[in-house]
């Protein structure tokens, strides 16, 4: 299944036995977004881009739950769970990629300084 809609519904569980593609616009500001409880592989293919042809536009993938939601056994919740199958998330490349700290990020603290 080939998504090229903007933004997904929220939706519960996305059983992948195929293939799902998120495919790129060709803007590259353009932004997508998927929104789930539960995305799992199973002997099926997610892809978004691949090292060949890179994602090249924007996307956010979302997964909503809490600590009380539902497991999936072994792979747990809010999870992308891949069981015989291919995970391919592959975007532009982008120099550099790492950074520095600035200073030594404090123990509980919310932000850092690069």
């Amino acid at each position: 299944m080939l998504v090229d809609i903007d933004a997904t519904p929220l939706l519960f569980a996305v059983i992948v036995e195929g293939s799902l593609i998120l495919a790129p616009d060709a803007d590259p500001n353009h932004h997508r977004t998927f929104d789930a409880h539960y995305i799992f592989v199973r002997n099926g293919t997610l892809e978004v881009g691949t090292e060949e042809y890179p994602y090249t536009s924007k996307i956010t993938i979302t997964m909503h739950g809490n600590i009380t939601s539902p497991y999936i056994p072994t792979y747990g919740n809010k999870v992308i769970g891949v069981r015989y199958g291919t995970l391919d998330m592959h975007g532009i490349k982008r120099t550099p990629t790492w950074t520095s700290l600035e200073s030594t990020a404090k123990a509980n603290s919310n932000t850092i300084t690069l």
